[in-house]
């Protein structure tokens, strides 16, 4: 069974992650937040991702993920507190291919965050074990809600983790 986690997205985001080496020239930093821009080159870093064959958007386009994300704070005035939530996935070596790690990323993602929320889901191949990361919008697309992060949905995200896993065996 894959380890999963999550956690919100602040300032101190800028400390903690290692900037994309060749970040997209399209997305213009100017807007809201820095920190989501940078989590979301992050987890989308080529050489990390098999040249991008591993990442996909829900509810967003990965090449607009940053302006859908702001555009949506920006439509129900939330653009300030945590600004996404970035998550993780990780399988023991040899647990899953490159290609199961991702569809069992995207399920789990799906059913976690995917019925109101933006994702960008990306599998990284830079270690020993396959793991895929979750950069997740803040503020609900739908109601604008901003997810709340409970200890509860930790524990939920190993669940449904566990459930997607064991059914792709």
């Amino acid at each position: 069974m894959a380890t999963t986690g999550f956690w919100p997205v602040k300032d101190s985001l800028k400390e903690v992650i290692d900037y994309a080496e060749n970040p997209d020239k399209t997305i213009d930093k100017k807007y809201v937040d820095s920190d989501l821009y940078a989590a979301l080159q992050y987890v989308s870093n080529d050489k990390k991702t098999d040249e991008r064959m591993y990442v996909s958007g829900i509810n967003c386009n990965t090449k607009r993920a940053y302006e859908r994300m702001t555009a949506t704070k920006k439509r129900f005035g939330k653009t300030g507190g945590n600004v996404a939530y970035h998550g993780y996935q990780s399988f023991q070596t040899g647990e899953a291919t490159p290609e199961e790690a991702h569809k069992i990323g995207l399920e789990t993602a799906r059913r976690m965050w995917g019925n109101e929320y933006e994702i960008v889901v990306t599998t990284h191949l830079n270690t020993d074990n396959v793991h895929n990361h979750f950069v997740v919008n803040s503020v609900s697309f739908k109601t604008g809600r901003k997810f709340e992060n409970h200890i509860s949905d930790h524990y939920r995200l190993r669940e449904i983790s566990d459930a997607v896993c064991l059914e792709y065996g």
